[in-house]
């Protein structure tokens, strides 16, 4: 009886183990976790792909596991499935950043990413064109038709005064002399005398004192156009970087580091729950400027559709994606290892070049 009872307790001891070892195994198929980010995590003809989940699939077939895709819709809808145990990895583009490494646990980065500006169709352009544009009015037409007008006549009058008396200077001869003429009335203009020419006579220093006082107001004038239309430019174009952002309406997605970045900053934000409708409000009017991930908005304008909205200024605030994971995750080194790997084979560049044309 006692010999039974112990084989008994032995048997029950042994099922216990076996069900704590059960229960402490990982799961023989993974949860993972994801949200529609284009290009990192998107559907296609009815398929998950992207350039995060394509990655995602050679991890898994490397570590020998089996996983199934749930869909949320933003980032912290992520983070918080890894947190409560709901989910074993999220795939997206998933910044690593402190405030989330205190709730899960990242892969080593595997994207190296930052924020970049998207402003509207006619904004942001800091080529010369727009200058151009400003300056070619009729009124400029017609100063500069003045200004041609005025240096022709007032050196065809200095010549006139001075051909007869100051030869060296002013030939005779119509051509080279009202050639000579012109060059001095224009070294006048542009940079207020001219050192190897001089009229000597009382009717040439005459017109020369009118020329040089007509020259300074027409450089005054044409100046202050000049600047006035640079000014205008820069009213237009408006944002071209993170330090025009300042007193404008900026839109991004909610949840996201481009989020708590303008915050930290005191900047006027709205925030949506997608980068869709984020860009609506810019098209619409609503916002001044986008700002999120570089290379989600860069493959936004890559492909237009955005509605002719495009990307201005440098990459700023710079971040890493990684695949996230559950706190003291079991499978982080394995990730890890197989991420290495693929680095070195090429194949996260290989990725690179298919969704962004590019290793860069």
């Amino acid at each position: 009886m006692i010999r039974l009872r112990s084989s008994l307790f032995a048997l029950a001891a042994i099922a216990c183990g076996f069900s704590s070892l059960a229960s402490a195994a990982p799961s023989s198929t993974l949860r993972v976790i994801t949200k529609p980010i284009e290009p990192f995590a998107f559907k296609a003809d009815g398929k998950d792909t992207g350039f995060s989940l394509e990655l995602w699939a050679r991890v898994a077939q490397e570590m020998g596991v089996k996983y199934e895709v749930t869909w949320v819709k933003t980032v912290p809808e992520l983070i918080d499935a890894l947190a409560a145990n709901k989910a074993d990895v999220a795939v997206a583009a998933i910044s690593i950043t402190s405030e989330r490494e205190k709730r899960i646990d990242f892969s080593q980065p595997y994207y190296e990413s930052g924020l970049q500006i998207m402003v509207g169709p006619g904004s942001g352009n800091t080529s010369s064109y727009p200058l151009l544009t400003n300056l070619m009015t009729w009124d400029f037409a017609k100063l500069l038709g003045m200004l041609a007008l005025a240096l022709l006549v007032s050196s065809h009058v200095l010549w006139w005064f001075e051909h007869r008396n100051n030869p060296e200077s002013f030939p005779s001869s119509y051509r080279h002399g009202v050639w000579e003429s012109l060059w001095w009335t224009s070294s006048v203009l542009i940079t207020g005398g001219c050192e190897n020419k001089a009229p000597t006579g009382v009717g040439g220093r005459l017109v020369a004192i009118i020329w040089m006082l007509t020259g300074i107001l027409l450089v005054s004038y044409i100046t202050g156009s000049v600047t006035s239309a640079m000014t205008v430019r820069s009213l237009t174009t408006g944002i071209n970087g993170p330090n025009d952002l300042p007193g404008q309406v900026v839109a991004t997605v909610a949840g996201s580091t481009a989020e708590r970045y303008l915050n930290d900053r005191k900047l006027e934000v709205r925030s949506f729950p997608s980068l869709d409708e984020a860009a609506n409000a810019l098209t619409a009017g609503n916002a001044k400027a986008v700002v999120y991930d570089a290379p989600v908005l860069l493959y936004r304008a890559l492909k237009g559709t955005s509605g002719g909205a495009h990307v201005v200024g440098h990459v700023f605030e710079k971040q890493n994606y990684g695949i996230a994971l559950q706190q003291d995750s079991t499978y982080r080194k394995q990730v890890n290892e197989i991420l290495l790997r693929l680095s070195e084979e090429g194949v996260i560049a290989d990725l690179r070049r298919k969704y962004f044309g590019s290793e860069e």
